[in-house]
């Protein structure tokens, strides 16, 4: 719960961002970012972060980061990924058009609070038509912050256990098992577009330097293994990448750069 409280707090003392949308279309789906925060933060949390890794991507000791959900518009569906804090949540997608009603799933990537708190506004289900989807083992591990959110969600979850090749779920949307940050972390997947939740929160260091972890991971070694293996299928597959902790514009493409070393190119 410390954990937890912590990460909030570094959240929601972070500025917000001056541009909150992106969108990129894909043959068959519009992504839109949803972005709450754009900020600065400290790589004290980082594990594995060695003074030399330090000198090269962070002399200051800080990168930047994101909080962001997504929007997939596709075949007149508004699926969400994630719902974020629920700051600025309804006015971005207010500014795309959409009510809450108008939602009809929510693809959830694990169950940290910055990931769905905006499952609910003024007490009560903000989504009143949307089902949740939510993998096996996140279902099975619900931290106590989150089970009086769910069970106002409790007749509208369905669960799914996401492999570790890509397998279809809904509307031509894939999942991915990605264990480690959390029990049961997972990828999403819409036509040649990856949003991977959290398998990088400080891109600037984690790209050249994949196997540094981070605090709020629930088995850092089995995120490094999940990281790499994600990272590996997106660059040989040539897929676009959007994260939940990426900063603006949040979508991007990944290369790779020597034997483990990666480099991210935001999306113009």
């Amino acid at each position: 719960m410390k954990t937890i409280l912590s990460i909030l707090t570094i959240l929601f003392a972070a500025p917000l961002l001056s541009q909150n949308t992106f969108s990129y279309k894909t043959a068959n789906a519009e992504v839109i970012l949803l972005a709450e925060i754009n900020s600065t933060r400290k790589a004290d949390n980082l594990i594995g972060y060695t003074p030399e890794i330090a000198a090269e991507t962070a002399p200051d000791n800080t990168y930047p980061g994101g909080t962001n959900a997504f929007l997939i518009k596709k075949n007149g569906e508004n699926i969400l990924v994630d719902t974020g804090l629920g700051r600025e949540l309804f006015k971005n997608l207010e500014s795309h058009g959409v009510q809450p009603e108008e939602v009809g799933t929510i693809l959830i990537t694990h169950l940290h609070p910055d990931h769905f708190l905006g499952l609910v506004k003024e007490g009560a289900k903000a989504f009143p038509n949307a089902k949740l989807l939510l993998s096996l083992k996140e279902n099975e591990n619900v931290p106590e912050n989150a089970k009086k959110i769910l069970e106002l969600y409790k007749s509208d979850i369905k669960t799914f256990e996401p492999k570790e090749e890509a397998t279809l779920l809904i509307h031509g949307i894939s999942s991915m098992a990605a264990y480690g940050h959390t029990p049961g972390h997972t990828v999403y997947i819409v036509d040649d577009l990856m949003i991977w939740g959290d398998i990088t929160h400080a891109m600037a260091i984690q790209m050249p330097y994949p196997k540094v972890a981070i605090s709020y991971d629930t088995d850092p070694q089995m995120a490094i293994k999940s990281r790499l293996r994600i990272l590996e299928y997106v660059t040989k597959n040539k897929l676009i990448v959007a994260g939940m902790h990426i900063p603006y514009p949040s979508i991007g493409i990944v290369t790779k750069e020597g034997a483990e070393r990666y480099k991210f190119t935001p999306a113009k």
